[in-house]
Order: C-alpha cells, then structure tokens, then sequence
C-alpha cells in the first residue's frame, strides 16, 4: 500500500518547483532515492506526474492534467 503522505509531499514538492530530479526530491524529502524512484515511475504510470528526460537525468514536473 503506497505511503498517502509521501506521495502527497512529492506532489507538493512539484507544485512549488518548475521540475526536479529523483535526487533532488530525495534530498528535500531526507527519504532513500531508490525508494523515491520507485514512487515517482509508479505516479509517471498513473499520470499523476510527467517525466522527461534532460541529459542523462530525468526531469519530473506535475502533468498538465493536475495542473489545471
């Protein structure tokens, strides 16, 4: 069962940022980044966030169907 409460602060995360990286989302959230890249893949695949990819980084930013 996914963890409501983190999901929610990466989303609030993404909110207050144009896009941030796993690495960066781990840091501010002090949570493991393989444990924060699992989350953000599942929520790419739910549609709840977009990624993109920048270099040899993925970027993610809220999806423009949460933004509106």
């Amino acid at each position: 069962m996914p963890n409501k409460m983190l999901l929610n602060s990466i989303k609030s995360l993404l909110k207050n940022n144009t896009f941030l990286t796993h690495v960066d989302i781990a840091k501010k959230l002090k949570k493991d980044k393989a444990k924060i890249s699992g989350y953000l893949e599942a929520m790419v695949d739910y549609g709840e966030i977009s990624m993109k990819k920048a270099g040899n980084s993925k970027v993610y930013f809220l999806s423009e169907r949460i933004n509106k």
